[in-house]
């Protein structure tokens, strides 16, 4: 038997020995390699909308039904709200106003279910089985503008706000305020004003990802958050990436909920010739339940002027150890652990984004991203009982049933409501 052995290894094995090294060299400067791909959370106007269906489908977001204009257009609504003290929606408005611009025919079929619509300038729409219809041609440029009186009852299960007025006499117990927001005597009104944009879903999470991409949307989002105002939140449509690389996917359960940012004021005037107005004003970012109170020492009558947009908390989204900027974070060498936090935080920003876009906005949940909502609430007056009106019950968004036809022809039947 022949025994052949070399102390010394072969040229072939030194080159595969050579290139294996270099790759660890290159593999170390380039950093940890990002195999897996997570998707971001989309907005829900997208999903009620029934364009995630569509594009499923083959079909191009342009041929959807419910919108088509000659270039681009911006959205602004005014959704004012009429409440009584125990908190029952009697009246839901929404002033809309759509700027187009361009030259060409438009259409815009938005679900209500509306009662009525009148012209606030220009030409009113026109209702269709419930549903909002504009339709005409524009000229370089035409702002439509209407209120559109919607149903309370099937609103009061959609609106971003649930509110209470309550009084207390010294020593007693709470009670309702009546319609007529008197007040009997000496105690303490208190409002109570709670989130119900809340909903428990599973958001995708990692084990790693790159600090670079995770900062440069961070700080835009960060920046968006202190300007503040009320335009609509950022959304994988608008200033977040639809995918991020990571290493390690997963998901993770949550509660998601719509930050809002309340102003106005909550008065009472006493009665008699020298009244006396006594008044706590609403400035707050509202996430659960917040109470506000007004000491009274005569009977008198309460006022509410209660304002709530979407809004983003600028200190829930700065960066960690008192860095200025999530770029400065990223170029501090993070840990992991600070890493995956970044990226939960992002995650979690998309998906505020997200649901924020069922609320603004309110109708035209198919439109663009520029524009606005802005929601008002004040106590309704006393009114008379007067002819009782046809109930309305909620109907598929226009874009539902072309969904649903689609799907039949595969063997599925699907609907898609406008609201959650």
């Amino acid at each position: 038997m022949a025994i052949w052995s070399s102390a010394t290894p072969s040229g072939s094995s030194r080159r595969v020995g050579i290139a294996a090294a270099a790759a660890a060299v290159l593999l170390t400067l380039a950093g940890p390699c990002y195999a897996d791909t997570i998707e971001l959370p989309t907005p829900q106007a997208d999903q009620l909308g029934g364009s995630e269906l569509f594009q499923a489908l083959g079909t191009s977001r342009d041929q959807l039904p419910g919108y088509l204009a000659p270039g681009p257009l911006s959205n602004d609504e005014l959704v004012q709200v009429e409440t009584t003290g125990d908190g029952r929606v009697t009246r839901v408005a929404d002033e809309q106003r759509i700027q187009i611009t361009g030259t060409g025919d438009y259409y815009v079929r938005e679900s209500g279910p509306a009662r009525a619509a009148t012209a606030a300038g220009g030409d009113a729409p026109v209702l269709s089985l419930g549903d909002v219809v504009w339709q005409g041609f524009a000229t370089g440029s035409r702002q439509l503008a209407a209120r559109i009186e919607l149903d309370p009852e099937i609103e009061s299960r959609h609106l971003p706000l649930r509110i209470g007025l309550t009084f207390t006499a010294a020593g007693g117990r709470p009670t309702a305020l009546g319609t007529d927001r008197q007040v009997p005597g000496a105690g303490t009104v208190t409002l109570t004003v709670e989130n119900t944009t809340a909903q428990r879903l599973s958001l995708p999470t990692a084990a790693d990802a790159d600090a670079r991409l995770l900062a440069g949307t961070l700080d835009r989002v960060l920046a968006e958050a202190r300007r503040g105002g009320s335009g609509r939140l950022p959304t994988t449509r608008a200033g977040i990436p639809a995918q991020l690389p990571v290493t390690g996917d997963a998901t993770r359960q949550a509660v998601q909920l719509v930050p809002l940012r309340l102003s106005g004021a909550l008065s009472v005037r006493t009665d008699g010739p020298a009244g006396q107005l006594s008044t706590v004003r609403l400035d707050s970012l509202l996430r659960g339940t917040s109470r506000f109170a007004v000491s009274v020492r005569r009977p008198g009558k309460v006022a509410l002027e209660l304002t709530a947009v979407p809004a983003l908390d600028p200190a829930a989204l700065a960066p960690p150890r008192g860095l200025t900027s999530w770029s400065a974070w990223a170029r501090s060498a993070p840990p992991p652990a600070e890493r995956r936090a970044a990226l939960d935080l992002l995650v979690q920003a998309a998906a505020t984004g997200s649901r924020a876009s069922a609320y603004s906005p309110y109708l035209g949940s198919q439109l663009e991203t520029r524009g606005r909502t802005t929601f008002r609430y004040q106590l309704a007056a006393a009114r008379s009982e007067g002819p009782a009106r046809a109930r309305l019950t909620p109907r598929p968004v226009p874009i539902s049933l072309a969904v649903l036809a689609a799907l039949a022809l595969l063997g599925c039947a699907t609907v898609v409501w406008r609201r959650s």
